[in-house]
């Protein structure tokens, strides 16, 4: 989800853009089939937007700890002056779009208009820490994942660097770490029966999913510091590509016995991010010759965009269909509606991507002065003060 940025242009992994646009792909399609009329026999393919979320997780860790991990290298991961600036680089690529559409949201949501500080805890990432997302941009949950994860995962890697002296043992401790909190946040909950209850403690809080980036970070130190532990993990690929289909087949089936087990509602996750993150080495070594300028790494670019404006793509579609008095004729279409909503999808990513995003990437690498802030910011300011002055 905010991983798109993370390998220079001229050094993008062609099978990470992949793996990435797979992933938004499943969400995408997931959230769409919750629309329209559409045969039962593939309705559970929605439980796709499952698994796709899970991908940008181990992706995420893998890539931001790639990231990390040369930082290590160069002597610029090791004071807290270093740490601000993984974090202003960090924000300044997930903060400006994250708020726009924080802002749109509470102007049209779902269920009518917001106060613009009704949510105040979505402003600090804190919606969803240790309990339930409330049912407003609960799309929002896996980005405070994230954010998290680029908050807390430099501090407590400079704390076991201190303790243990060893760069490399301080990246594996503070993965450990947070898996077993995460391990042991779920383990305190009991049986659930209601699988939205399990779904929004379990899948969907910060302290119960932070274990799934961890393992992404552990694949990236793996390919770091025991490189051939990284190559048999790609020999084994085979393995976990029929375990994953088997886990896809298990959430296409409307997850057997996952209400009646207390073991597999503690486990599943771990077990799914797992095998996530066992696919990163083969996606890792596909490369490609050509320019980058295909349908999955224009995917792969749009991939946060895509993920935060696609649901109001949807309200606006569904809004203007019913406006136009034409709802029923076109929303009870599949083959007509989802070619719609998907094309703006595209298309409005593309413009949140270039004008948002996009300008906010290059800031990073530039000395910041008001003329290079006002040319990266003026788009969103201009987008918070029109959302704003809807109040």
């Amino acid at each position: 989800m905010t991983t798109n940025d993370t390998l220079a242009q001229t050094n993008r992994v062609y099978g990470l853009d992949v793996f990435r646009a797979f992933a938004i792909l499943f969400v995408l399609i997931g959230h769409s089939f919750q629309h329209s009329k559409i045969s039962p026999d593939i309705m559970p393919l929605g439980n796709l937007a499952i698994l796709g979320v899970e991908i940008f997780f181990v992706l995420s860790g893998f890539l931001i700890g790639s990231i990390i991990m040369k930082l290590i290298d160069n002597n610029q991961f090791h004071s807290f002056s270093n740490v601000f600036t993984f974090w202003k680089r960090r924000w300044l690529r997930t903060l400006p779009l994250y708020f726009v559409a924080l802002l749109a949201f509470i102007r049209f949501d779902y269920h009518g208009r917001h106060e613009l500080f009704d949510y105040p805890a979505y402003f600090l990432f804190v919606q969803n820490f240790a309990y339930k997302i409330p049912e407003f941009f609960e799309l929002s949950w896996s980005l405070a994942i994230e954010e998290h994860f680029y908050l807390w995962f430099p501090v407590a890697f400079l704390i076991w660097e201190k303790i243990t002296k060893k760069s490399h043992l301080a990246i594996i401790l503070t993965a450990v770490t947070f898996i077993i909190v995460s391990y042991i946040f779920r383990l305190a909950h009991p049986l659930f029966s209601d699988w939205n209850e399990y779904n929004g403690l379990i899948r969907m809080a910060v302290l119960a999913r932070m274990d799934a980036i961890m393992f992404g970070v552990l694949i990236a130190a793996i390919k770091f510091y025991w490189h051939a532990g990284f190559n048999w993990i790609k020999l084994g690929t085979p393995i976990t590509a029929i375990l994953f289909v088997l886990l896809c087949v298990w959430w296409f089936a409307n997850m057997p016995h996952l209400m009646e087990s207390r073991a597999l509602q503690v486990n599943l996750f771990t077990i799914q991010s797992i095998l996530c993150a066992l696919l990163l080495p083969w996606f890792d070594g596909v490369h490609s010759t050509d320019s980058g300028n295909n349908f999955f790494s224009l995917t792969s670019r749009l991939s946060y965009s895509l993920y935060l404006v696609h649901i109001l793509v949807i309200i606006a579609v569904n809004t203007y269909l019913n406006y136009f008095g034409i709802f029923n004729q076109i929303y009870n279409n599949p083959f007509i509606l989802y070619p719609l909503y998907f094309s703006l999808f595209y298309f409005v990513s593309w413009i949140t991507y270039n004008m948002i995003e996009k300008p906010f990437l290059h800031l990073r690498d530039i000395p910041l002065t008001w003329q290079s802030v006002f040319k990266a910011s003026w788009a969103t300011v201009l987008a918070i003060t029109v959302l704003i002055g809807f109040f």
